[in-house]
């Protein structure tokens, strides 16, 4: 019986989950530079300094540190104090390191900078991390920590269970792009005679009706030829299937007038209706699976024609493919589905595609240390129908939620959230 998300996190009593920043289990109080939590009554869990950033003291010595991203990439910016009033930064050595979740660490050194120390590196985004500070300032050293938790859910082994959650490592693969397409199935032209009769004259027999198999050479009907008065055969001209019959014994016919259509199955075509938006990237020669969706496997073919043209009514062009039929599995009329394959990238980094979350104003995955889980902001790039590119924001290697990720997201939710700096 499928869980609610309610009784997934009941079970075994509800594991710590921890959402921005927030208390881990067991651990000491944590917050973050410049980064606040909502919906926990206001309480902030660090002393701020003049610029609302985290406050440090050692003796007389104090030090600031915030993250500033107004107008500029997040750059964290260091003030220094001497008994609570503003003084001189230069001289001072700074230095942070930042372990982030799954074994990244970032290593940020900093320089005078106006009044303020400011950090070589961007801060990317999540700002979410254990940092240790190293100050050295007139021959004394004084050593900071904290920890930061944004977007950070911790589940226990049955929770992960329950909620289907399944890890897997972020790596290399080829993506490949295709274009879903609709059509229908038609006879192939090349393989039709169109039959009228070479005199005109009144019909005195038919012998085959529509659906008829014919052989090359068959009798199709006898004709009294309005000249002569003599009869003639009318005999197909091509081995196939009567596919259209429009002639009865007794009636007068002219030699501008189709009376049969004679068409060979064993290959049909496929026209597939091609809209603007899908007309970039198609080429004859790609690969392309049909699929007639009566429970059987797609068949593959290729692009055969695109028409030089498009249809003023539709505004589609068409493109076709040619499929054998030697069971008449395809029958002329039939609707079908269709993806072509229009480009094959091979990229560094891929993940599943329902690993990715929207979170803010992020596509976000779930990275994963052990039973912990935190929402890591991605630039996506090519995808297909399971796999996505993630162009920047995941090294290879990286163990991420690939299943589940949409329960990891709710929780992280929960906590109602700000990202204020």
């Amino acid at each position: 019986m499928r869980r609610t998300m309610r009784e997934i996190f009941e079970i075994a009593g509800m594991a710590c989950l921890v959402a921005l920043v927030g208390l881990g289990c067991g651990a000491e109080q944590a917050g973050d530079a410049g980064h606040q939590e909502s919906g926990t009554g206001g309480v902030e869990a660090f002393e701020r300094g003049p610029h609302r950033g985290r406050l440090f003291k050692a003796g007389e010595f104090e030090l600031e540190l915030t993250i500033f991203e107004t107008g500029v990439p997040p750059e964290f910016r260091a003030y220094v104090y001497a008994d609570g009033k503003p003084r001189d930064p230069a001289g001072v050595v700074l230095e942070v390191r930042l372990k982030r979740l799954a074994g990244h660490t970032d290593e940020i050194r900093f320089a005078p900078h106006d009044d303020y120390l400011l950090g070589d590196r961007e801060v990317y985004e999540p700002h979410s991390f254990d940092a240790e500070i190293l100050v050295r300032d007139a021959g004394a050293e004084h050593r900071f920590a904290f920890s930061s938790y944004e977007n950070r859910v911790v589940l226990n082994p049955e929770q992960v269970s329950a909620g289907g959650i399944v890890v897997e490592k972020a790596g290399p693969a080829t993506v490949r792009e295709h274009r879903a397409l609709n059509g229908r199935v038609v006879a192939n032209e090349d393989t039709l005679a169109h039959m009228a009769p070479r005199f005109e004259g009144v019909v005195r027999s038919v012998h085959k009706r529509l659906g008829d198999a014919v052989a090359r050479g068959d009798l199709l009907a006898v004709i009294e030829s309005n000249e002569s008065l003599h009869p003639y055969e009318m005999r197909s001209q091509i081995a196939g299937s009567v596919l259209a019959r429009d002639v009865s014994p007794g009636e007068f016919v002219e030699t501008d007038r189709t009376i049969f259509k004679i068409g060979d199955l064993s290959t049909v075509w496929v026209d597939l209706d091609v809209y603007r938006r899908d007309f970039a990237g198609l080429a004859r020669g790609q690969r392309v699976w049909v699929d007639a969706e009566d429970g059987a496997a797609p068949v593959e073919s290729v692009v055969a024609y695109l028409a030089p043209i498009g249809s003023v009514s539709t505004q589609t062009l068409l493109a076709r493919v040619v499929l054998a039929n030697a069971d008449g599995r395809w029958r002329p009329g039939q609707f079908v589905s269709a993806k072509v394959l229009v480009a094959e990238v091979p990229a560094a980094v891929v993940v599943r595609t329902e690993a990715i979350q929207r979170l803010r104003a992020w596509d976000v995955v779930f990275i994963a240390d052990g039973n912990v889980f935190e929402a890591q902001p991605v630039v996506l790039g090519a995808r297909d129908d399971s796999h996505v590119e993630v162009v920047s924001g995941l090294p290879a290697g990286t163990p991420y939620a690939a299943t589940g990720s949409f329960i990891l997201k709710a929780e992280a939710g929960k906590s109602g959230a700000s990202h204020d700096h």
